[in-house]
C-alpha cells in the first residue's frame, strides 16, 4: 500500500534501547561488549570487554564531542575503521545525537571513500591511524587525507589511535 504510515508520530533513539535502557534496569555491571581485535606487533590478540556503563559513558562522551563539532540530527558521519569497539560507540554516539552514520569498508580507496563523504555530504570522518589485518596494516589517515584533499565542503576528521603509527598530525 502506497499510502501506509507505521508509526508516524513514534520515536526511537537506537542508543536508548541498546545500552540506556539496560543500565536503567540495572544491568550497567553487565558486560556488552566484548571484542578481541588482530594483533599489533609481537603481542597476541588485545581483548577488551565494555560494561553497559562503560558504553553509556563513551557513547554520551563521543557524542558530546560530535556536538561540538557542530554536527545534530539529521547530519551524517562517516565511519571508515576496521572491526574496533571505538565503531559500535561511534555509531550508538551518532544515534544519542541524532546524526547519521555511514559506514565506509576499511579497505575503500581514497578515491572510493572522497566518493561517499562527497555524495552524503558528510560533516565528519571517524577513522584510525591504521587498521590491522593478516599480518598488515591498511594506513586508514593516509587515505582519509587523501580524500579529504578532494572535498570542497568543512569534514572534520577525528582519529582514534589503534597502531600507534607515526601518522603526521594535521
Amino acid at each position: 500500500c502506497p499510502d501506509a504510515r507505521w508509526f508516524a508520530d513514534g520515536t526511537l533513539n537506537l542508543c536508548d534501547n541498546c545500552v540506556d535502557r539496560h543500565v536503567d534496569e540495572g544491568h550497567g555491571d553487565d558486560t556488552a561488549i566484548i571484542w578481541e581485535g588482530e594483533p599489533v606487533g609481537a603481542d597476541g590478540p588485545e581483548i577488551l570487554r565494555l560494561s553497559y556503563h562503560d558504553l553509556q559513558r563513551e557513547t554520551a562522551k563521543f557524542g558530546n564531542a560530535l556536538k561540538a563539532l557542530g554536527v545534530g540530527k539529521g547530519d551524517i558521519v562517516t565511519i571508515y575503521m576496521g572491526m574496533v569497539p571505538e565503531v559500535a560507540i561511534a555509531m550508538l554516539a551518532c544515534a544519542r545525537i541524532g546524526a547519521i552514520h555511514s559506514i565506509v569498508f576499511a579497505g575503500f580507496s581514497p578515491d572510493a571513500l572522497a566518493a561517499r563523504v562527497k555524495g552524503c555530504q558528510a560533516k565528519a570522518v571517524i577513522t584510525a591511524d591504521g587498521a590491522p589485518r593478516g599480518g598488515r596494516v591498511t594506513n586508514l589517515k593516509e587515505n582519509v587525507d587523501q580524500a579529504l584533499a578532494t572535498v570542497d565542503h568543512e569534514t572534520h576528521c577525528l582519529l582514534v589511535q589503534r597502531t600507534g603509527q607515526d601518522i603526521g598530525w594535521r
